[in-house]
């Protein structure tokens, strides 16, 4: 047995990750015989790009972004729309496939905190629940395979479902940016950088530290452990993720903001 000291960035955890989603049997199934629907977000962006093999601009392929220290939106002029394959091919019909998905297609949606029992929570602000609102009833009554690509950097040590009962997007008096409701996503199956290590390697990996200064800001670090063949290729995968560049601040410019009246900052009690 072989172990290993690894400290991750957010951005090389998130290109970690993605990888791991892409190499799931349950996504390359899917994108061999049905549907593989990835909703907008900075994560998820990472697993679009590892399956089409192309660059995007990812900072922009969100609509919700916490950034600038402030839960925030992006531009309405460069708001993307959801990236949907049918049998590896582009589908340009989110609502029929969310019509025609079942337990052998795959739903992707990232999140913005994992607790202690590894379920997830994501922030919503439209008045319409946003992305988890238009999909969720279709997902989880259909018993879509729904996957939650997370890095251990949003961990959170109180249960979502207690956190998100605290929420609302007109529950709050004042703040530092968007007011959002948390919304728990139960059936999901989370993939962090544990999940990944296992997949990609098939090592163990344990968190023991969290945070860091200097660009390392939200970093995470984990000891591996495994047989010397799986920790080669632990070492190979760490390497190949190792230097991901962090993703630019692209918010909305709040004077045109078409969220505003939810805003702390918008509303101008802060």
């Amino acid at each position: 047995m072989k172990r290993a000291l690894v400290t991750l960035t957010p951005p090389e955890s998130k290109r970690l990750i993605a990888k791991a989603v892409v190499a799931m049997p349950e996504v390359q199934h899917a994108l061999k015989h049905g549907f593989v629907y990835i909703a907008t977000g900075t994560t998820a962006a990472y697993v679009a790009e590892e399956i089409l093999g192309e660059k995007i601009e990812k900072e922009k392929w969100t609509v919700g972004v916490i950034s600038k220290g402030r839960t925030c939106v992006t531009p309405k002029a460069t708001w993307p729309k959801h990236l949907v394959l049918y049998k590896g091919e582009p589908f340009d019909e989110p609502l029929e496939a969310l019509k025609r998905m079942g337990p052998k297609d795959v739903f992707i949606k990232g999140a913005n905190a994992i607790d202690i029992n590894w379920n997830v929570a994501v922030f919503a602000a439209a008045p319409d629940g946003g992305t988890i609102g238009k999909t969720f009833g279709w997902t989880i009554t259909k018993g879509v395979f729904t996957i939650t690509p997370i890095s251990l950097e949003k961990f959170v040590p109180t249960p979502v479902e207690e956190s998100a009962k605290l929420t609302g997007i007109y529950s709050f008096d004042w703040g530092t940016g968007l007011y959002s409701a948390l919304v728990p996503i139960p059936h999901s199956h989370p993939v962090t950088e544990v999940e990944a290590y296992r997949i990609l390697a098939g090592v163990e990996a344990i968190p023991i530290a969290a945070g860091g200064a200097g660009g390392a800001e939200g970093s995470v670090t984990l000891v591996l452990e495994g047989d010397d063949e799986a920790m080669e290729r632990a070492k190979e995968i760490t390497k190949a993720v190792k230097g991901e560049p962090y993703l630019k601040p692209y918010t909305e410019d709040c004077s045109v903001c078409p969220f505003a009246k939810i805003c702390g900052l918008g509303s101008g009690s802060l």
